[in-house]
């Protein structure tokens, strides 16, 4: 069959009377451009097949397009049959192409058959716009008359007339219009919009011309309109169920043509469709948020099987109920393949089920309709429309751009929301959250839907977290020493450099070894002074050793056994002896006393040398004595750095301590308020933090800093608070502009009883993850194992990491924020009395309780199998003498 066919007035001839080959015009390949986009799902697959082998833009390629005319050749045949198999699990026939040439008629060949109703009627907002730009001389009666024909052929155009309400003919320059058509939003569908331009170019260039105008009506042969759906929508977990009036607002994102690219390859290669990787990247984003195993998408699709309906304005669309069973927490690649088979099965049912709305997400994927129509002098082409949306909470419309020789050129993504049920803000985390999703399954289409990174930060995910951050692996010693390098002179405490404070810690080291202390050991401190507390706890981290701060006021565990007591005359006459360890009460005048000369502390001093995971801090509490790595210092020096200050009254907790240790070994200087400062008064403080030019607040009251907190977001300043337990603790930032959030390196999970984030406003069990998170109970593997868990989205770099189980319920609420409930979450998988649970372990040698029916994060296998409770641990208490 032939490819093109051009028509010459005369051949070119040679002087010796031959056909001038090298005369001969190229053929003008036909890509019947007055031709109707495809009116069925598999119609639109197929024209996107025509379009990828034939390599032509899509817009070039329509529903009656025969694919030898536009410049498919039997190679190309072959490699169109391959893809249709690959695409639409049918096998065509090796003569499919010569017997239906066309999108239509190919679709048809393959078994696409009539919808047996449109519909549901229901819609989202009362009308629609379907703006035509007018370019060319415009003759305004013949524009009158052309109307008037389309009303009479269209029934949603019978009050289209210039003048009626919702009609307006506008100028933008010379020879240039916009006709602005306002329908009623039930009366057409997204597919209207090119038909309407086409019709219009057709009845204004008989008017113009004075030729037969085309009045007959027009979709006589559409199914019956369905007044209600079959099966609902899923709902959007967390949305609020809401009768009455609806309200939509819209809000739009970009998707770049790098994203889009990398998403119609990826489609290509696994034998779908850009809709079908959506349906599945929105199926794994509600499955993440809460929603049940078997997940109903509304999915509005062109109904529009003939030539006449595919010209015609009006309601010819169906709205699917897309279901998906997404049980098992499945890989993303085998999560496409079931939607892949669910929608192909719903495209080719006439019965297929139809959405019961209202309620529910909807999706759709339109193309940009860029095309044009000449009529009479006169270009009518499509314009920015408001096309019409289902009656769903919210609604994606994915519309995909390409280039002029037809590559991804990027798409738009629209997310209309219900006001009443979603909201703007949770309308653009979730698209946030898609996006997010399909950029995670494109690295990785193997990962779980479980391990799928979405938005950081984000408040509607049942993840608070902020900034990714890589920590270095190095000991607070490292870290402080290095600072010192960098700014021996900056100010470190009131009166002190870096350079003298690091002189007075090395003495101080160099005496605390004397007596014992270096890595493996503690050392007790009771000192209140900003200054003789900075000096010790540097001093502690250049031995190695453990430090351990506490109030004198407070009775001291027992079991610990520190080699070494630093203590003020206070904590002097208060704190019993113990046993073996040397006691050192530190002179008030030894802070007006010069330091003299330098004295490093070396490995050589030490009894053996520093490693990265030496703990810093131990932390008696209720469950155990918390050991503490230098994580959580090191997070703050991938921060930004900020003067600190001092807030602490008496004697300072681990928060405090850890916070210090971060602010020095980051190169911050740390303020000193005197006496007359109101530390409970929040406005005083936080003029008094802007007069010191200080961000960091280190020490005070619970109650007080949530006020600070309050107080600084309410006036747009710029502060950093800490807190939460000795087993996980947390840093939170407070910039103008948005609301308190996590710092780098900090996050927290609120989960389901699947151990997956819960839905906005949802109650769920709070973990903490991140920089915060202790290293363990000492001496306590099962105590450790059942309460330092893996951490289902790993670590920043793609390893292991462990969360702590606070054993309280949590919820993120709409503005950001983090509410911490007074009470157990319902639904603890390790509270559960009759749950079976297993034992896993990562390369690192961490053991964990992990429940036997939720999926292992990746990077951690089973060392113990499903077993009760209580046998896991004796399990994992086998390894008394191992390390964390």
């Amino acid at each position: 069959m032939l490819s093109a066919l051009t028509t010459l007035d005369a051949l070119p001839l040679n002087a010796d009377g031959t056909v001038d080959r090298t005369a001969l015009p190229a053929p003008a390949l036909a890509t019947d451009r007055c031709g109707t986009q495809p009116g069925t799902p598999i119609q639109e697959i197929v024209r996107d097949l025509f379009a990828e082998v034939t390599g032509l833009p899509r817009r070039e390629v329509h529903a009656d397009s025969d694919f030898f005319r536009i410049g498919g050749d039997p190679e190309a045949a072959d490699r169109l049959l391959a893809r249709a198999r690959e695409t639409l699990d049918v096998e065509p026939g090796g003569r499919a192409l010569y017997e239906a040439p066309t999108p239509a008629g190919f679709a048809a060949l393959l078994g696409d058959s009539p919808a047996a109703a449109t519909g549901p009627a229901a819609a989202g907002g009362d009308s629609a716009v379907l703006p035509l730009r007018l370019r060319g001389r415009l003759d305004q009666r013949a524009l009158e008359e052309a109307l008037e024909d389309l009303g009479r052929r269209h029934e949603a155009l019978r009050n289209s007339l210039l003048g009626a309400a919702g009609t307006r003919l506008r100028s933008l320059g010379p020879e240039d219009h916009l006709l602005d058509l306002a329908l009623p939003a039930a009366s057409v569908d997204p597919w209207s919009h090119l038909p309407l331009a086409a019709e219009l170019a057709r009845a204004y260039e008989a008017r113009a011309t004075g030729a037969t105008p085309h009045r007959s009506p027009a979709g006589l042969d559409a199914a019956p309109r369905a007044i209600f759906g079959d099966l609902e929508p899923t709902p959007l977990p967390g949305s609020v169920s809401r009768a009455g009036a609806a309200s939509y607002g819209t809000l739009e994102v970009e998707l770049g043509d790098e994203l889009h690219e990398r998403l119609t390859r990826f489609a290509a290669e696994r034998g779908s469709t850009l809709f079908m990787v959506v349906h599945t990247a929105l199926t794994a984003l509600l499955s993440r948020l809460g929603a049940p195993d078997e997940i109903t998408v509304a999915a509005p699709v062109p109904a529009r099987d003939s030539a006449a309906l595919r010209g015609a304005v009006g309601p010819y669309g169906r709205i699917l109920a897309l279901s998906v069973d997404a049980s098992g927490d499945p890989a993303f690649g085998e999560l496409l393949r079931r939607v892949r088979e669910s929608d192909l099965a719903a495209y080719r049912d006439a019965d297929a089920a139809l959405a019961a709305l209202p309620g529910g997400v909807a999706l759709t994927v339109l193309q940009e309709t860029g095309d044009g129509f000449e009529a009479a002098g006169l270009t009518v082409r499509p314009d920015e429309a408001e096309l019409p949306l289902p009656a769903t909470d919210l609604g994606l419309t994915l519309t995909e751009r390409q280039t002029a020789a037809g590559a991804p050129a990027g798409i738009t993504l629209m997310t209309a929301y219900r006001h009443e049920t979603v909201g703007e803000a949770a309308a653009a985390s979730l698209t946030g959250q898609l996006t997010a999703v399909l950029e995670a399954a494109l690295d990785d289409p193997e990962a779980a839907l479980s391990r799928l990174r979405l938005v950081p930060g984000s408040a509607e995910t049942g993840v608070w977290a902020g900034e990714s951050a890589a920590l270095p692996a190095e000991s607070v010693a490292s870290l402080f020493t290095a600072q010192v390098a960098r700014a021996p002179e900056a100010i470190a405490l009131p009166g002190m450099s870096y350079a003298e404070l690091d002189a007075r810690t090395d003495l101080l080291a160099h005496a605390l070894i004397a007596h014992g202390a270096g890595p493996g050991t503690s050392v007790l401190t009771a000192l209140s002074s900003l200054t003789g507390f900075s000096v010790a706890a540097l001093a502690v981290a250049k031995t190695g050793a453990a430090l351990l701060p506490v109030d004198p006021a407070l009775d001291l565990d027992e079991s610990l056994k520190p080699v070494v007591l630093l203590l003020d005359e206070t904590a002097d006459l208060v704190l019993p002896a113990v046993p073996g360890a040397a006691r050192l009460v530190r002179d008030e005048a030894a802070d007006r006393l010069p330091a003299t000369g330098r004295w490093p502390v070396t490995d050589a001093d030490r009894t053996r040398p520093l490693r990265a995971d030496d703990a810093v801090l131990l932390l008696p509490c209720e469950d155990g004595t918390v050991v503490v790595g230098p994580e959580t210092v090191a997070a703050a020096t991938v921060a930004e750095s900020a003067d600190a200050a001092w807030l602490v009254r008496g004697y300072p907790d681990a928060d405090a301590t850890l916070g210090l240790l971060g602010a020095l070994a980051s190169g911050a200087r740390v303020h000193l308020p005197d006496g007359s400062l109101a530390q409970a008064v929040p406005h005083e403080v936080l003029r008094w933090l802007r007069q010191e030019g200080a961000r960091v607040v280190l020490g005070g009251a619970d109650d007080a800093l949530s006020a600070l907190v309050a107080l600084a977001w309410t006036e747009g300043a710029e502060l950093s608070v800490s807190g939460g337990w000795a087993e996980g603790r947390f840093v939170i930032e407070q910039l103008p502009g948005g609301p308190p959030r996590p710092a780098p390196g900090y996050r927290a999970y609120v989960l389901d009883a699947r151990l997956r984030p819960v839905a906005p406003g949802e109650t769920g069990a709070l973990y903490i993850a991140g920089a915060g998170v202790a290293q363990g109970y000492a001496g306590d593997p099962a105590g450790t194992g059942e309460r330092f868990l893996p951490d289902p989205f790993g670590g920043p770099d793609g390893t292991t990491a462990r969360m702590w189980r606070t054993g309280r319920a949590a919820r993120l609420s709409a503005d950001g924020m983090l509410r911490v409930l007074d009470r157990p979450a319902q639904d603890d998988p390790f509270a559960d009395d009759f749950a079976t649970f297993v034992v896993l372990a990562d390369a690192a040698g961490h053991q964990a309780l992990w429940p036997a029916g939720a999926p292992a994060p990746e990077g951690w296998h089973e060392s113990h199998p499903e077993d009760l409770y209580e046998l896991c641990l004796d399990h994992i208490n086998e390894r008394l003498n191992d390390p964390f």
